[in-house]
Formats: C-alpha cells, sequence, structure tokens
C-alpha cells in the first residue's frame, strides 16, 4: 500500500532527488530504501558537476585569446611607432637641407649687395671726376672769353696757344680747343682708361690644404688648414689694444657664446666693470659716443658684446665691430661645414667661399669696414 515518488528540489548548482513514499492513510514518510536513493543522489551530483580539467580548459583558452589580442594591439603601436620615426627623420632632413638653402642664399645675397655698392661707388666716383672736368673747362672758358672779348667764339685759340694758365683741376690736361669744348665735345674717359676685371685662381697649396681638412672637417686649430688662417687672418683681425678682451673674444667665438647686438633704446642693467670697459654707462641712446671697449678710443658705438650668460657689456666701436663679425662669419661657415650642413656645393666652390670670408678678415684687419647707416 505503499506509494513510491520522487521529488526534484533544484538549487543554483546541482538538483537533488529525494526518494519519498507515502503511506495508506496519505501522508508521504520517508521510503525504506532512503539509503540507495541517496547513493544515486550523489552519483548525479557528481556527473553533473564541472571537473576541474574541464574548468582548467577554459581558463586556459580565455588566457590564450586575451595574449592573442595584446599581441595583435603590440604590433600595431610599433607600427604606429616606425611611422613616426620615418616621419621624424624625414623632417629632420629636411631642416637640415633648409638651413643649409637658407645659408647658402643668404652669403649669394650678401656677394650681389656688395658687388652692387662696388659698382655704385664706382660710377660715383667716375660721375665726380666728369664733374671736375667740366667745371674745369667751363673756367676755362670763361677765362678765355674775358680776356679776348673782340675774338669770334669760332675763333678762339687753343687753351695751350693763349698764354692764359688754365685753372685745371686734380691733374687734367686739355688737349682740344676751346672751339671744339663750346661745339659739345667732351673728352672720353673710357678711352685713356684701361678696362680691368676681378680674375681669379685657386692656389694649388691652399686648396690641397683645404680639401685635406674637407675630408676629415675638424675645429682644431693644430690642423695645417686652420693654423694658416688663425695665423695669417684670424690673430690679427683680433689683435686690440685691449689683448686680453681680445684673446677672450676669440675664446667665445670659438665656442659660439658671444653676442653682438645693436645699442638698444631701453635702460641698461647696471654693469658691475669699469665704465671705460664697459663702453660708459649711458645706454639710453641708440648711439654712445664714448671709449670703445677694444681701441680704447672715443667714437661713436652702435653695438655692444658680451660672452654667454654674464650681464656685463662691452660697447665697441664700427670698426672693431666688423672685424669682429668678419671672423664670426668664417668660423660659421666652417662650423656648418664640420656639421654636414653643406652639401649643395663642391670642394672648389667651398673652397672660394671660404677664401671670400678670409678676404673680408683681411680688409677688416687693414682697416675697411662696412658701416650701417
Amino acid at each position: 500500500d505503499k506509494m513510491l515518488m520522487w521529488s526534484i528540489l533544484y538549487s543554483p548548482h546541482c538538483i537533488f532527488f529525494e526518494f519519498m513514499a507515502e503511506s495508506a492513510d496519505g501522508n508521504f514518510l520517508p521510503g525504506e530504501d532512503s539509503e540507495e536513493c541517496s547513493a544515486l543522489s550523489d552519483s548525479l551530483s557528481r556527473l553533473r558537476s564541472p571537473s576541474v580539467m574541464e574548468v582548467r580548459e577554459k581558463g586556459y583558452e580565455r588566457l590564450k585569446e586575451e595574449l592573442a589580442k595584446a599581441q595583435r594591439e603590440l604590433l600595431l603601436k610599433d607600427e604606429e611607432c616606425e611611422r613616426l620615426s620615418k616621419v621624424r627623420d624625414q623632417l629632420g632632413q629636411e631642416l637640415e637641407e633648409l638651413t643649409a638653402s637658407l645659408f647658402q642664399e643668404a652669403h649669394k645675397m650678401v656677394r650681389e649687395a656688395n658687388v652692387k655698392q662696388a659698382n655704385a661707388e664706382k660710377q660715383l666716383k667716375e660721375a665726380l671726376g666728369k664733374i671736375d672736368v667740366l667745371q674745369a673747362e667751363v673756367q676755362a672758358l670763361k677765362t678765355l672769353v674775358l680776356s679776348s672779348p673782340t675774338s669770334p667764339v669760332g675763333e678762339l685759340p687753343s687753351a695751350g696757344s693763349s698764354g692764359v694758365k688754365t685753372p685745371f683741376r686734380k691733374g687734367h690736361s686739355r688737349n682740344k680747343s676751346t672751339s671744339s669744348a663750346i661745339m659739345g665735345t667732351q673728352p672720353d674717359p673710357s678711352a685713356t682708361q684701361p678696362i680691368v676685371r676681378e680674375c681669379r685662381e685657386v692656389d694649388s697649396q691652399l686648396f690641397g690644404e683645404f680639401k685635406v681638412w674637407k675630408e676629415e672637417p675638424t675645429l682644431d686649430r693644430s690642423c695645417i688648414f686652420l693654423e694658416r688662417v688663425y695665423r695669417e687672418d684670424i690673430y690679427p683681425c683680433l689683435t686690440f689694444n685691449k689683448s686680453e678682451l681680445g684673446s677672450a673674444i676669440l675664446e667665445a667665438v670659438e665656442q659660439n657664446t658671444l653676442s653682438v647686438e645693436p645699442v638698444g633704446f631701453q635702460p641698461l642693467p647696471v654693469v658691475k666693470a669699469s665704465a671705460v670697459e664697459c663702453g660708459g654707462p649711458n645706454g639710453r641712446r641708440a648711439e654712445l659716443i664714448t671709449k670703445c671697449a677694444l681701441s680704447g678710443q672715443t667714437k661713436t658705438c652702435k653695438h655692444r658684446i658680451k660672452f654667454g650668460d654674464s650681464s656685463n657689456y662691452y660697447y665697441v666701436s664700427p670698426y672693431c665691430r666688423y672685424r669682429i663679425t668678419a671672423v664670426c662669419n668664417f668660423f660659421t661657415y666652417i662650423r656648418y661645414i664640420h656639421q654636414g650642413l653643406v652639401k649643395q656645393q663642391d670642394a672648389e666652390q667651398m673652397f672660394w667661399e671660404v677664401m671670400q670670408l678670409r678676404r673680408e678678415m683681411s680688409f677688416a684687419k687693414l682697416g675697411y669696414y662696412k658701416d650701417q647707416l
């Protein structure tokens, strides 16, 4: 009279089975075979629960997927870094080429300006000479007319036979008759002046020393090329009455720490050095008439120099400033060659550029200089 039934109880992890028995009077009681049912329930629970191996395999697969994803992201970042490195290298190369091109263009413009200035000065000199000749001829004509008032204009005697001393200027002599001068004939200066053109030729010894230096550029003054330039140009160009200051300027130029700036309108900071050595205490005017710190002479000082981060300024005259800048221009160019920035010129073009800079130093040490008006 007993009835057996299964009661299924649910939980989050497994299903529990309980064997129940129902008596004849309608009450459910635990069955007689409860031990067997409990053993069966344990077996089913063990079969349905995940094993340790399965959990390990799932964890391994998940970690493997995360590793593959991280490797893909790392590969993308490496490609991005390589692309940015190429862009950086390309920009650096373009910047170097642009710097070299700007430097060469600046030197070209300076040379052209110098040539134009020289031609203008030559034309001015010739024009002044012609004016002097014409003034002398006019004066001579006036003298002849006053001395011979009754003579016809067409039959005026020559200046050589008139007996009157002609006040010619600058040693010019009159070879033509005054009648020809009155008719508008003027002497041609080009007929007596030879045509001169500037020529140049490569000195084999200097060019050989430069080529040896160019193979392995160095800023060491003991090499043959720079030793000659120091001896013939740099030392004489930076030799001033104040020898100690001149030596300090050379050292600063070699280390690229010298600053040359125009005198500003703003008040300058108080200089601790003496007023004579620093060019005077007045710093409110654009031009100072004071003692030059290098020559010791009272000059109009438009520029001042300083060393590195020092607060001491030294006022220099235009002549001393031109000598300093001539040496600075030379060091700037050979420093560009040493750094490999001059790439668009061959050895001979660079040699003539160096010779041009040496010529400016030679002119400066001899007293020739250019001043901005």
